[in-house]
């Protein structure tokens, strides 16, 4: 679908704080304060809004107003068995098709993300991640497993997959406050490297079955949180 400049920002600047838990899951949303903030008519944020419901971050429910989306705990496992099966397909196409320069972009990204995070945790104390460490994740995460199916010149396969890394980066936010949120980025990160040297070798099984045990990492890690916060 495309959206209108204003309509545009305005979808851009509500997903990001969706994203980064400015809008909490469950919170109530308003288009009148939203245009306020964004110094803009209530218009394009309805239209931003609307589209946002269709594709699932915010939900519209009867009688009592717009919400942004909570995920039950068999929906978020549901989610993560949706996203295995898309990017085993996105990984297969990538391994067959991914030239050396698709490779070396894959590359370029784990090492970006690793000097980022690096320079900024020198700075911080030994537990717990802050926003700006959430954010970086976030933000290369999506842009490694989007790279990845980007080789597939499938633009279904890729809205798909960029949709559920988003939708899961909802329910992740609770899992990075955690003290050991820190520690599960970096074997996450681990886990990326080991994907790409998987890819570069031409390792479909080896692939496939790294990113089976990135996603167990979050599966258990969001059970385990659910189960706390209860």
């Amino acid at each position: 679908m495309f959206l209108s400049g204003l309509t545009d920002y305005a979808y851009t600047e509500i997903l990001n704080m969706i994203l980064s838990s400015e809008i909490k899951p469950g919170e109530r949303i308003r288009e009148d304060l939203l245009a306020e903030k964004f110094g803009i008519s209530r218009t394009p944020v309805r239209e931003a809004v609307n589209q946002l419901v269709q594709n699932g971050f915010i939900v519209n429910v009867k009688r009592k107003g717009l919400y942004c989306v909570k995920f039950s705990e068999e929906e978020l496992l549901d989610l993560i068995e949706l996203r295995m099966s898309l990017e085993s397909l996105s990984f297969d196409k990538c391994i067959e098709r991914a030239a050396d320069k698709d490779i070396q972009e894959l590359k370029e990204i784990v090492y970006d993300f690793n000097e980022k995070y690096g320079r900024i945790t020198a700075n911080m104390g030994p537990d717990g991640i802050g926003k700006e460490i959430s954010k970086l994740h976030n933000e290369y995460d999506v842009r490694f497993h989007v790279s990845i199916a980007n080789v597939s010149n499938s633009s279904k396969l890729i809205k798909y997959i960029t949709e559920v890394e988003n939708l899961l980066l909802i329910s992740r936010q609770r899992i990075y406050r955690k003290e050991s949120g820190r520690d599960i980025i970096a074997l996450s990160w681990k886990q990326h490297e080991q994907i790409v040297e998987a890819i570069e070798a031409r390792d479909k099984s080896t692939a496939v079955d790294i990113l089976g045990q990135h996603l167990k990492l979050m599966r258990d890690t969001q059970i385990e949180t659910n189960e706390s916060d209860a």
